[in-house]
This record gives structure tokens, C-alpha cells and sequence, in this order.
């Protein structure tokens, strides 16, 4: 059975790699959604770069994430939707000294209705650790989710 979710593993990357939905340009948005606080945020992916970065603000806090999609494949050809698994890693910290350090897992939907705009939604299961004055506890948002839109070019 190890053997069998193995294989399902690298096949999954692979495909994800050899039929990738997302362009492969320079891809700038807004978000908004709940990332540990209602708030909206600045997407960012480089061309040169695997990563799929975020800003995230909201009153009292401001954060940061990098996500890598392992799985990115198209859904419906015909109608440019796609869907996206990928891992990676959040900070935050608020104005009251908290600070937040924890890893997530986006799951979303990407609906490309021209080459180059995107609309997505997603989900992103997280854990972390709060630092702050009284000591460490574990970052009490467990599930976030947002949707936004990109510009490719």
C-alpha cells in the first residue's frame, strides 16, 4: 500500500509539472478572504520563480506567504478551469507583539476566462506557532480561505 500511495505521489507531481494550468509570465492581484483575520492582500508570482507570493493586511496585523503548487492541472480545457494543490509557509505579526510562523497547504479552483486574467478561489488548511509575550501557543487558525484576481503579462 506505501508503495502504491507512493507511485500516486510522483505521478501526481509530474503531472502537475508537464500540464501546468497556470501562464508562465509575470502574474500580479488582489485577494481577500480569512487568512487569521478578515483582510485582503497583494499576489505576486516572478517567472523565475516556483512561488507563489502574498501579502496579507488587516487591522492590527500584517503577513506574508509563499506557496509552491506541486499539482496544477487543467479540470475543464474547454472552459479554462483549472485546480491547484501546493504547500508552503506563512508569517505574520500584529501590532500587539504577536508573531505567527507555520506552514499551510493551498487548495483552490483557477478560472482563466482570457489568457491573461485569473479568478480563484481556495482553500489553505494551515498550523503554525504564536509567539508573544506570554510565550508560545499554537497559531489558533487552522483553516483560512480566499479568492482573488490576477493579471498575467
Amino acid at each position: 500500500m506505501k508503495k502504491f500511495a507512493l507511485v500516486l505521489f510522483v505521478l501526481a507531481i509530474s503531472a502537475g509539472s508537464v500540464f501546468a494550468d497556470h501562464p508562465s509570465g509575470w502574474g500580479i492581484g488582489l485577494q481577500g478572504g480569512w487568512t487569521g483575520g478578515g483582510g485582503g492582500g497583494l499576489t505576486i508570482k516572478a517567472p523565475q520563480l516556483p512561488v507563489y507570493w502574498t501579502v496579507n493586511a488587516s487591522t492590527g496585523w500584517l503577513g506574508v506567504s509563499g506557496d509552491y503548487y506541486f499539482i496544477d492541472n487543467t479540470l475543464v480545457s474547454g472552459a479554462n478551469l483549472g485546480w491547484y494543490l501546493g504547500v508552503g509557509g506563512f508569517a505574520n505579526i500584529a501590532y500587539n507583539s504577536w508573531f505567527g510562523l507555520g506552514v499551510e497547504v493551498p487548495i483552490g479552483l483557477s478560472w482563466q476566462p482570457l489568457n491573461f486574467l485569473e479568478l480563484y478561489i481556495q482553500a489553505v488548511p494551515n498550523v503554525g506557532i504564536g509567539i508573544y509575550s506570554g510565550g508560545l501557543d499554537l497559531w489558533p487558525n487552522f483553516f483560512g480561505a480566499s479568492l482573488g484576481i490576477r493579471f498575467w503579462f
